[in-house]
C-alpha cells in the first residue's frame, strides 16, 4: 500500500493512537467496511461513503453543494509520488506549454464544501494525473474530486487508510483519510475534516483529547508514541 502522504492534523500529536484492520478495498462485491466503536450510523456512513459524499450529503441537506476551491497547484514531485505501481517516471513542475505532454502530473488541492449556508467539511488532497481530460477538468478549478469520478464514468478503488475524532463524543469534529484511484487516470490521497455538529448540534463538553485510528498496513500512518507523521502546519478553515 502507499504511504498517506497528508501530514497528520495540528494538534494531534498526543491524540491515542489505535491500529484498525480496515479493509483495504471496496469492490462491487466487498461492500462492507468494519469501522471503530465511537461513531454514530450517520457519522458511518459519510466515512465509508465511496466518492459521492457530495450527493449524499445534499441529500440529507436537501440543498445543491458549493465547493470552494481554496487552492490547486501544480506542483513538482518525486517517483512514485503517485500511489500508482506503473507510475514510475519522477513528476515535474512544468509551465503551461509542457501540460499536453507531460501526462504524470501533480496537484495539491484545498477545498471548502457547503451546502446551502451549511459548511460541512474541508478538504485537502494530493492528486496525480494521468489522463489528458482528466487534466483538464482538474486545471478549470470548476470540479470537486468525486465530481471528476463522475463526470469520468469512472468507479474509482477506495480504500480507508485512518479515522479521526476531535474530542471524545459523537457530534465532535471528526476526519477521515482515504484515497481514490483510477488506475492510468488518476490517484487521489484526500483528508476530509467533518465540523462539529454536522448532523445536528453539539451538546458535549470541549476536549482537547482525541483519537486516530490507522491502518497498520501503511508505512507512513502507522503513527505511534515513537513514529508519527509530522502535523500538518495549516490552520483548517
Amino acid at each position: 500500500m502507499p504511504c498517506f502522504p497528508i501530514p497528520d492534523p495540528k494538534g494531534t500529536s498526543h491524540y491515542t493512537r489505535i491500529p484498525f484492520e480496515f479493509d483495504q478495498e471496496l469492490t462491487a462485491s466487498r461492500v462492507f467496511v468494519k469501522l471503530p466503536d465511537g461513531f454514530s450510523p450517520l457519522e458511518r456512513m459519510v466515512l465509508q461513503t465511496t466518492g459521492n459524499l457530495q450527493r449524499l450529503l445534499s441529500a440529507y441537506f436537501n440543498v445543491p453543494s458549493r465547493v470552494t476551491i481554496i487552492k490547486n497547484e501544480l506542483v513538482p514531485c518525486e517517483a512514485g509520488s503517485s500511489g500508482s505501481d506503473d507510475d514510475d517516471d519522477t513528476c515535474r513542475h512544468s509551465g503551461a506549454s509542457d501540460l499536453k505532454s507531460n501526462l504524470d502530473m501533480r496537484f495539491e488541492r484545498r477545498i471548502l464544501m457547503h451546502f446551502g449556508d451549511k459548511f460541512a467539511y474541508d478538504a485537502d488532497s494530493i492528486v496525480t494525473v494521468n489522463d489528458q481530460k482528466t487534466l483538464g477538468l482538474l486545471t478549470n478549478h470548476e470540479f470537486g474530486l468525486g465530481q471528476v469520478f463522475s463526470h469520468l464514468r469512472h468507479t474509482p478503488k477506495f480504500a480507508l487508510h485512518a479515522i479521526g475524532r476531535h474530542g471524545t463524543e459523537h457530534g465532535s469534529s471528526f476526519w477521515r483519510d482515504y484515497t481514490l484511484q483510477a488506475p492510468g487516470v488518476v490517484n487521489c490521497f484526500i483528508r476530509e475534516t467533518f465540523v462539529e455538529g454536522l448532523f445536528e448540534p453539539f451538546t458535549g463538553e470541549p476536549s482537547n483529547q482525541g483519537t486516530i485510528w490507522y491502518s497498520p498496513e501503511c508505512c507512513c500512518g502507522a503513527s505511534t508514541s515513537t513514529t508519527r507523521r509530522p502535523e500538518a502546519q495549516h490552520t483548517l478553515i
